[in-house]
């Protein structure tokens, strides 16, 4: 029996890449959405022809319901997360996970004490070029791996009205928006981050949050990572690894496409590495129903969401202070 959803939020994100991946999931079935705005929620469920709901509270009482996608702004996740949990519903969260590090440990406690599954939705991880690229790494094609660097910018201008520039909806600017995407990649191919140190500035933009952030991540494994992350300027998106023994170049992993591609020069040859695609939404999607439905468990908990959220505010620390940060530590 496929895993019955809810999307809470019709915004551009759940009906352009959610939705459809749900709907194109072999084990997952979108039932109903929920959004403040009856006329949004309205001709969203029309389209997918699911149940609507205006009324949160309502839209958990709906039974059928399992499992939850957050797809709405960040100020609003600690608070629905908490009332889906109390519901027994289970919850894949939309990044970042929420506005600061206190409130996902919130979201934590009241999974665990629930005892239903939280897991953010950083979809990079699924895509098939980092899962290739992490196969990869665990066979040592490039030796030891002694620092990535991870490019990731789009070109964002002040929009009137747009929440992303208010930090009490956001939290932050690009690094909140996106820049925690790369963190969670890097987590997810390399391992822990220990310890950064970053600049956060903005360069082009005069907005409330920051346009660009340059920071250096350090590995409990050892080696190093750049993370070059902007709202100013358009980015290559792309996600370099240089190891002892050669170097890799991913493309698209970064990203939001199921496309893409992972050249590298291993030992003074060129080679080019096969990739066999999926839509990293849907993958994502069958991954959490297939966690809920046989009990196994999550690629990431709410733990290692919330330790992303606790690296974003270490660059962000740095950035203010000039001073490299120890994740976890004050």
């Amino acid at each position: 029996m496929p895993i019955k959803w809810g999307i809470l939020g019709c915004g551009n994100l759940a009906d352009k890449k959610i939705a459809p991946a749900i709907r194109q999931a072999s084990n997952a079935e979108l039932i109903a959405v929920m959004d403040s705005n009856s006329e949004k929620a309205g001709d969203f469920a029309d389209r997918y022809c699911v149940r609507k709901y205006s009324d949160l509270d309502a839209f958990l009482s709906d039974s059928e319901i399992s499992a939850v996608y957050i797809a709405t702004p960040p100020f609003l996740h600690c608070e629905q997360a908490i009332k889906i949990a109390d519901a027994g519903k289970h919850i894949l969260c939309e990044k970042p996970m929420a506005l600061n590090s206190s409130e996902a440990k919130q979201m934590v406690k009241t999974s665990q004490d629930n005892q239903v599954n939280l897991m953010v939705g950083f979809m990079m991880r699924f895509h098939s070029c980092s899962l290739r690229a992490k196969e990869l790494i665990e066979e040592e094609t490039i030796g030891k791996i002694v620092v990535a660097d991870a490019q990731i910018s789009w070109l964002n201008p002040p929009q009137e009205g747009a929440w992303r520039y208010n930090p009490e909806f956001s939290g932050g600017g690009c690094l909140m928006d996106f820049g925690c995407h790369a963190i969670d990649l890097l987590t997810f191919l390399l391992g822990e981050i220990v310890e950064v140190s970053a600049f956060v500035d903005n360069v082009v933009f005069d907005y409330p949050v920051e346009d660009t952030v340059v920071a250096m991540l350090k590995f409990a494994r050892g080696g190093y990572a750049i993370l070059n992350n902007c709202f100013s300027t358009e980015g290559d998106n792309r996600l370099f690894l240089y190891g002892n023994k050669g170097r890799l170049v991913i493309s698209g992993a970064l990203g939001t496409e199921p496309e893409g591609k992972i050249e590298g020069i291993v030992e003074g040859t060129s080679k080019a590495y096969p990739v066999i695609f999926k839509d990293p939404y849907v993958a994502e999607i069958e991954h959490f129903s297939k966690v809920i439905s046989e009990g196994t468990a999550p690629t990431m908990f709410g733990e290692e969401g919330l330790r992303n959220m606790q690296i974003v505010e270490a660059i962000y620390q740095s950035g203010k202070t000039g001073k490299t940060v120890k994740i976890g530590k004050e």
